[in-house]
């Protein structure tokens, strides 16, 4: 009997936690915003917890403040404070690195959040700018037609003067 209320418990807990995955992509050197955003407003003070692959603290936000920060992220992760209540837990990552990709997980305890984003950080796709077209020059076979109707053109006055009365 007691296992069977332990199992009720633990169903009803997994079903409270919500979760959601997504796929992000990136380019060296840019920036990506990492969503997580509760689809309720949160009470304050507002807790989030932010981990990389490896479980490197990518960013607490701890009583609505940004607080731990591991030294691989430093100066280059950004969270808007301003939209914590609301439950928009996003972070922007500037300066994208290849050792940047993979997986993170954005948790908010509170409600019992969690979302996971996978990055794929790849190369800026090489920008190819058209080639101009080629001048265009007149064929030996057009400069020849061209040569003769300036020709016939000239000829034209002197037959008209012949036919003259």
């Amino acid at each position: 009997m007691n296992s069977l209320i332990s199992l009720r418990v633990f169903l009803l807990s997994s079903l409270s936690l919500a979760s959601s995955q997504s796929v992000m992509t990136g380019f060296i050197g840019d920036e990506v915003l990492l969503p997580c955003v509760y689809s309720e407003k949160l009470s304050e003070p507002v807790s989030a917890f932010w981990r990389d692959k490896d479980d490197k603290v990518v960013l607490d936000i701890i009583d609505s403040r940004e607080d731990k920060i591991d030294p691989k992220f430093k100066g280059r992760v950004v969270s808007f404070p301003n939209q914590y209540k609301t439950g928009n837990l996003s972070i922007l990552i500037k300066g994208l690195r290849a050792d940047d990709a993979g997986p993170y997980d954005c948790n908010i305890p509170k409600v019992d959040y969690h979302t996971r984003i996978t990055l794929n950080v790849t190369e800026k796709p090489a920008v190819t700018t058209p080639r101009p077209l080629p001048p265009v020059t007149a064929s030996p076979r057009a400069a020849a037609v061209t040569s003769s109707l300036h020709h016939l053109t000239l000829l034209c006055p002197a037959l008209f003067l012949q036919f003259l009365p």
